[in-house]
């Protein structure tokens, strides 16, 4: 969990929207991770796949044998079926990845949109720029700009 540096003042509502916030990108950030490593997967594991088919079914003269000789071993199918989940797996990810992209986004643009009220008195106002650099450099959050 995020802690935040004695050095900031917050209030207890400021604090938990930028606590959730955190979490929301390192969420986004474990699935997009974990997309990509499905797509790399499932990329490396065709073509080995297709390498294996190729080099093997290149003796073969005829389509009939080839397709008699890749139906023969089940095999191929479990292979086939292993390829097509980690597939699935890698648009799942996906899928979830922009959905948790889209609440981290929808998040940091409602503080930003209510960094008035986050913020109250002036100290408070003049020093955000020092948790939101903080922000920056520790989460790679900008809350600076809605467009970013």
């Amino acid at each position: 969990m995020a802690r935040f540096p004695d050095e900031f003042s917050l209030d207890e509502v400021t604090k938990e929207m930028l606590l959730a916030v955190i979490e929301k990108k390192k969420k986004w950030a474990r699935l997009e991770k974990r997309s990509a490593l499905s797509q790399a997967a499932a990329f490396a594991g065709l073509a080995a796949f297709l390498l294996y088919i190729i080099a093997n079914a290149a003796a073969m003269t005829a389509w009939s044998e080839r397709f008699a000789w890749f139906f023969a071993a089940p095999i191929h199918i479990l292979i086939l079926l292993l390829l097509c989940t980690v597939y699935w797996l890698a648009v799942y990810y996906k899928g979830k990845s922009e959905k948790a992209e889209d609440d981290f986004h929808a998040l940091r643009c409602e503080i930003i949109q209510k960094s008035i009220d986050l913020w109250k008195n002036e100290e408070q106002w003049n020093g955000r720029h020092r948790l939101f650099e903080w922000l920056k450099r520790e989460y790679d959050i900008n809350l600076y700009y809605e467009n970013s």
